[in-house]
């Protein structure tokens, strides 16, 4: 069996937040939000379960794909406490599975951070 060759360290975390298409970066939200779970992060991208893939007539993975118009946008509560202050992070999907023997999140999808994470950004999200 080959060795898996990845361009940055994974790191295994428990993290949830919420995705949504949207029309580009600063664009408006086409879609509902999704709630996901991170799973694993590197700094290049990071791999999302969500449990549904196909919201408001927009196919979460395929939508992005065939136009650069599109993009995803995960939002993570920076404090549990204060539901105003989130991290927003653009991102370009890259591989998509169906998980067949999870109930709740049966979806894994892999996907590309469009900007540099910053340190304190990884770091947030790696914790």
């Amino acid at each position: 069996m080959e060795k898996e060759r990845r361009r940055f360290k994974r790191f295994s975390v428990e993290r949830s937040g919420t995705l949504h298409l949207c029309r580009g970066v600063q664009g408006e939200k086409l879609s509902r939000p999704v709630t996901c779970q991170i799973v694993n992060l590197s700094r290049h991208g990071a791999c999302l379960l969500i449990s549904r893939v196909i919201m408001d007539n927009y196919h979460l993975f395929f939508s992005p794909l065939e136009s650069e118009e599109y993009i995803l946008h995960l939002d993570v509560k920076l404090n549990e406490e204060s539901q105003d202050e989130s991290l927003f992070l653009p991102m370009k999907p890259v591989c998509f599975d169906r998980i067949l023997n999870e109930d709740h999140k049966p979806f894994k999808i892999g996907v590309e951070f469009i900007k540099k994470l910053s340190d304190e950004e990884f770091h947030f999200l790696k914790k």
